[in-house]
């Protein structure tokens, strides 16, 4: 993803944080039809999960965002493997344990998905980044 493009997803991203989540706004601010339709699955799968943590009466914070930010940081990649593009949302954390946070969310693919790894230095230099930047009010870069 060239860094124009990864600009333009933190851009309305953040709007949407702010704003209510018109899709025709996104089409427009989105600038291409490719760049608006990576939002919109992006945000179809954080607004699902989001209410997926709820319905278990679990912590439900994770934004349009911080989730841009974690694929960034795992450069869409499977965040296990980092073999495969990102296919789904994983739960570092059983969701009913740690809910939809950044904190808890990551980049899978499928096969990761189900077996992951969870002993692994990337992750974890990830998680302890988040940690360190969420202190100090700053996102956390790219890999």
């Amino acid at each position: 993803m060239l860094l124009e493009e990864t600009q333009t997803l933190l851009e309305v991203a953040q709007w949407t944080a702010t704003h209510r989540n018109l899709r025709c706004t996104i089409r427009q601010l989105a600038g291409t039809e490719e760049i608006y339709q990576l939002l919109i699955r992006e945000l179809d799968r954080v607004e699902r999960q989001c209410f997926r943590a709820r319905t278990l009466h679990a912590e439900a914070t994770l934004s349009l965002v911080e989730w841009i930010e974690v694929l960034n940081y795992f450069h869409w990649r499977c965040a296990y493997c980092q073999e495969q593009p990102v296919q789904v949302m994983s739960h570092f954390l059983p969701i009913s344990q740690a809910g939809t946070t950044a904190l808890n969310c990551l980049p899978a693919c499928y096969r990761c998905r189900h077996n992951p790894k969870k002993e692994n230095e990337r992750i974890q230099s990830y998680f302890a980044q988040l940690r360190t930047h969420k202190e100090h009010g700053t996102s956390v870069p790219a890999q």
